[in-house]
């Protein structure tokens, strides 16, 4: 499986919808996720995961914990 695009809003530190194409890395054959402490690449891998499997990877498995702190 290969990843091409992934879209969410409201999903952990994101507020406002986020979309990363992985299309771009296409031609690589690695690549990595890299970011300051609480940059939020953690969530990443949980939105990843929560669209394939509908939950988190690692200790947060409750899906109320995934919705974003900044909404109103």
């Amino acid at each position: 499986m290969k990843l091409k695009k992934l879209t969410f809003s409201a999903f952990g530190p994101y507020k406002t919808q986020q979309t990363i194409n992985f299309q771009k890395l296409s031609n690589e054959t690695i690549f990595l996720i890299t970011g300051d402490t609480g940059a939020g690449k953690t969530t990443i891998f949980d939105a990843i995961c929560f669209a394939l499997f509908g939950e988190a990877s690692g200790q947060r498995k409750d899906p109320k914990t995934l919705k974003s702190d900044f909404l109103n």
